[in-house]
């Protein structure tokens, strides 16, 4: 037995050191490939772990009874990302992530460029962030933390706790814990100084940051400063991306009938619209009384010509024909990352008052500016043009006239006045005073943890060159007034008005006072603070027969509160723009709790027993709607050294936040397949906000797992959870389509949240507030594995150390059941937003001036909606739940990255670095919009989620600690 041990040993070791020499040689063999992030690396071996966060009763992380993972500042530096949220992301465990990719086009929510965790894909509002152990206020309406703007250079590791913790650590932990781990005692001077650039030659990024630590006062005190100056010019143009340009998208069969066994949806290249262009077309359908007219179009100055239709035509899109005169996925003014300007500074002063007692002091400020360009107006087929207007080319008007007709449809993207955007300044500021002690009582030494936060962040939220609605109504409406000048119809009843008419036939054909008359930049102001004050005390207040029972308890009472204001028109109506900054969040709520917890220890060195603890906690939290209760029992067994077995079950709560009950309304374009008009594309605005009569969500999470640590192969250690999440309660709001099926289902609650849009035609303005669901019920594997040793032990004479590290998530389950009526389930994992598989594995070899790391990460294949049925012919009937796709499937995706950092100096003090993220350059999968107009003709056909939208990226550095 002990030779077939040693010869494992020897194999796992040989295997890792082929592993590393195949992942460099695959590597620099291949010449395309993709983005992502990079992996864990290895932790320290079972004699050096690192305690971590999983309960308040501290423990490290293979022992902790719910799975924790943790995520060294050694494997932060290795990572090829501009920033620390990007390589978390790159986790497993971690799915659906809010990022400045996902974010882009987000202007009415106002969370643009936020980095914000989402653990097992089930919110990140469902996601605790912590700061050395305490909550970090909110830096969005809906309280989520951008962890970018945390101290990134003071980070010392990040414990990522994947269970449910609302017993331990409060509300919003339901889904789990991030805790952000910084080294408050560091001594010294440390810098790092990096540079980034994408394969393309754009995305340009830096980041200067700097800390200092030192004691004073014999030791007893401690002062530390750190601050940060990072950019990413982001993607204005991704034109240079062969895969912009092809015009993927999802449209309607034109050809389909309910019998004829076609499918309903296709997915095709070249899908651009039908109605409009850049500088305006006339959108008559083919059946209409001006058919004859149908596709005229207008170019440069106005000239008109026609519109080449494609193969498959379904207004307002078409597949096919003169994409380039439509096609506003390609130019300057669809990003794929916004532009991004973020400064930090923290402070940290601490002092020990007495023996064992530490009062302390932090501050941080923070600042950061998003800004995107990616909307050209949703007028694709919306409007009305007279025949009498002055602009419109005589021999057109003409043509009208002699049909008999007065006016036509209409649509243009607005050319002349370039694309909206979004632009979000974010103010933050947070507060900690403290007290950490010791003290004896009872007969036991008890340690007492007290802190208040004050938190307060301002968010400056703009929508630029927004479409000003009325006012472009009434300009587009010209006429010749009786001097024969152009002026707007309106003005010759009301010569005051100070309308400025605006010619939509064509490009380049209005002043600049024109276009000033309809755009403008509508804004937000809002303001969040949180106050929260903590008191926590933890011992190990009576030995029992096996071994020293450990409590914690302890209380915290927490406000939050918002407010702000919008601009004048903004407040008088959101729809009076286009795209709006929305209005202000303002309300408040204040949650109180107390929570219980232990661990107890039932058997120590038995027979059938190495250990055995139980862990269980209790919290009552007092909302403004009532009292809840939260708690966890878990078991931690190990029956023989190097086996631990592991489980927990809870009960979390999580309340309404913020944007949840109080957000103001914004809005954001939409499109649905109408029900009524046999499942026609047809437009609208979704207009959200919030919901202040909501109940706080209900959670029960149930996870069991094994860990190894086996004692003849030392370094190694390995475990495996299953866990299972139900959330009843749920709060989350329905699709635009959801609505529309529900209000054809005859629910007239659906009904009265959709009304015609004023002035448009065929398009509905939908009201959309979140809602207490049903149920969501989640449940999936979690996997990790390490080993380190030396590398002399295999190859004599190479030193050295070779870890490496294997993480993956399989997500077994997860269907949303709304429980409205004719609302079918829904299932989320296998598709788009939730891979069954997320994995990542990392290979380190480390001989002291010199580490090489390789990490392979990746997804699995699935499909864009498990309720859409794919075929190509034989096809069912389509249904608006069950609709028709004769291609709805996108691809697994791996991805790898390189990095290199050469330590030197008279202590290796000094380091460079050079990192090298999505080597080979690969593709984003081809992950269609539509089929129903405005995603389709103006989004990129990407999930920026879960697949790497920027391409081979390149980052290299400059790092000292003195």
């Amino acid at each position: 037995m002990v030779k077939l041990q040693s010869h494992l040993h020897v194999w796992l070791r040989a295997s890792a050191c082929i592993a590393a020499v195949a992942i460099g040689t695959a590597a620099g063999a291949q010449t395309s490939a993709a983005p992502s992030a990079t992996a864990a690396a290895a932790p320290e071996a079972e004699d050096n772990l690192i305690e971590v966060t999983g309960t308040r009763v501290v423990r490290d992380g293979y022992q902790a009874p719910t799975p924790v993972s943790v995520v060294t500042v050694d494997e932060l530096q290795k990572s090829a990302t501009p920033n620390i949220a990007d390589f978390v992301n790159t986790l497993p465990a971690v799915s659906g992530s809010s990022t400045p990719r996902t974010t882009v086009a987000q202007v009415g929510a106002g969370r643009q460029g936020i980095n914000a965790i989402n653990l097992r894909g089930i919110g990140v509002v469902r996601t605790l962030t912590l700061l050395n152990g305490r909550r970090v206020a909110g830096m969005a309406n809906d309280g989520t933390v951008d962890v970018g703007q945390l101290p990134q250079l003071l980070v010392n590791r990040v414990d990522v706790v994947t269970g449910g913790a609302s017993a331990s650590y409060g509300s919003d932990a339901l889904s789990g814990v991030v805790n952000f781990v910084l080294d408050t005692k560091f001594t010294g001077l440390k810098g790092e100084v990096n540079g980034g650039v994408t394969t393309y030659g754009d995305n340009r990024t830096y980041r200067v940051a700097l800390a200092w630590g030192t004691g004073f006062a014999g030791g007893r005190g401690h002062i530390l400063l750190s601050g940060e100056i990072a950019r990413e010019d982001g993607i204005y143009d991704p034109s240079n991306r062969d895969w912009t340009k092809a015009g993927w998208a999802f449209i309607n069969n034109s050809a389909y009938t309910a019998t004829n066994g076609q499918p309903r949806v296709l997915l095709r290249p070249g899908v651009g619209l039908s109605t409009s262009t850049l500088g305006g077309a006339i959108a008559c359908s083919a059946t209409a009384a001006c058919s004859s007219l149908r596709g005229v179009a207008f170019g440069p100055g106005g000239s008109p010509y026609n519109l080449v239709f494609g193969p498959v035509v379904s207004d307002p899109l078409m597949a096919g024909g003169t994409l380039a005169d439509n096609n506003v996925r390609n130019g300057v003014d669809n990003s794929l990352l916004p532009r991004q300007d973020r400064r930090n500074i923290f402070g940290r002063i601490s002092f020990d008052v007495a023996d064992g007692w530490n009062v302390y002091a932090e501050g941080m400020a923070a600042y950061s500016e998003a800004d995107t360009r990616y909307y050209y107006g949703n007028f694709p087929n919306n409007l009305t043009v007279r025949a009498d207007n002055p602009y419109m080319p005589a021999a057109i008007a003409a043509r009208i006239t002699a049909l008999g007709l007065t006016s036509v449809p209409f649509g243009t993207l607005k050319g002349d006045n370039g694309a909206s955007g979004a632009n979000a300044k974010r103010e933050y500021t947070r507060f900690v005073g403290g007290v950490d002690g010791k003290f004896d009582a009872f007969g036991s030494e008890w340690t007492l943890n007290a802190y208040f936060q004050h938190g307060r962040a301002t968010l400056v939220n703009t929508a630029t060159r927004a479409t000003n609605i009325p006012n472009f109504n009434r300009a587009i409406d010209a006429v010749r007034a009786p001097n024969g000048s152009i002026v707007c119809r309106s003005t010759l009843t009301d010569p005051t008005n100070g309308c400025v008419p605006y010619n939509v036939f064509g490009t380049g054909v209005n002043s600049q006072a024109q276009i000033n008359y309809v755009i403008g930049d509508p804004f937000r102001s809002d303001v969040y603070t949180q106050n929260v004050g903590s008191l926590n005390l933890a011992a190990e207040p009576l030995e029992i027969w096996a071994g020293p029972v450990s409590v914690a308890f302890g209380v915290e009472h927490r406000t939050e509160k918002a407010s702000g204001f919008a601009d004048a028109i903004t407040t008088q109506s959101p729809g009076n723009w286009d795209t709006t900054g929305g209005l202000p969040t303002i309300g408040s709520y204040k949650v109180s709790d107390a929570y219980f917890e232990t661990v107890v220890p039932l058997a120590k060195d038995e027979s059938w027993a190495r250990s055995l603890n139980l862990n269980a906690a209790v919290r009552a939290v007092k909302y403004e709607v009532g009292t809840y209760a939260t708690w966890k029992v878990g078991l931690e067994y190990k029956p023989v050294d190097g086996i631990r077995l592991r489980g927990v079950v809870s009960r979390d709560v999580r309340e309404a936040n913020l944007a949840d009950r109080f957000a103001g309304v914004f809005q954001s374009q939409a499109s649905f397949q109408d029900p009524n008009r046999n499942l026609a594309n047809t437009t609208a605005r979704s207009l959200a906000s919030g919901n202040p009569n909501l109940e706080p969500e209900i959670g029960r999470t149930t996870s069991a797992g094994i860990v190894l640590q086996p004692g003849f192969l030392p370094g190694f250690n390995a475990s495996v959870d299953w866990y299972k999440v139900d959330i009843s309660q749920a709060i989350g709001s329905l699709t635009i389509q959801q609505i529309v099926n529900l209000c054809f289902a005859g629910n007239q609650d659906a009904c009265s949240r959709i009304v015609a849009t004023p002035g448009a035609v065929n398009q509905f303005d939908i009201a959309n507030t979140p809602l207490n669901l049903a149920k969501e019920t989640t449940q999936g594997i979690d996997i990790e594995t390490s080993y380190r040793f030396n590398t002399a032990d295999v190859i004599p004479g190479l030193e050295g150390t070779m870890s490496f590290r294997a993480l993956a998530t399989r997500f077994l389950k997860y269907d949303v059941d709304s429980g409205l009526p004719n609302s079918p389930i829904v299932e989320r994992d296998g598709t788009v937003n939730l891979p069954n598989w997320r994995y990542s594995f990392q290979i380190n070899w480390d001989n002291g001036p010199l580490s090489l790391t390789g990490i392979v990460r990746g997804i699995s294949g699935g499909v864009i909606n498990k309720l859409f049925i794919q075929c190509t012919t034989g096809c069912p009937t389509s249904t608006a739940d069950r609709p028709t796709y004769d291609n709805q499937s996108v691809p697994a995706a791996a991805y790898i990255d390189l990095s290199a950092t050469w330590r030197f100096g008279p202590e290796r003090q000094y380091q460079l670095f050079f990192n090298v993220r999505n080597l080979t350059n690969k593709d984003p999968a081809i992950v269609a919009a539509g089929p129903t107009g405005f995603g389709a003709w103006n989004n990129n056909p990407v999930s920026a989620g879960q697949y790497d939208t920027l391409g081979r990226l390149f980052l290299a550095g400059f790092r000292f600690k003195l």
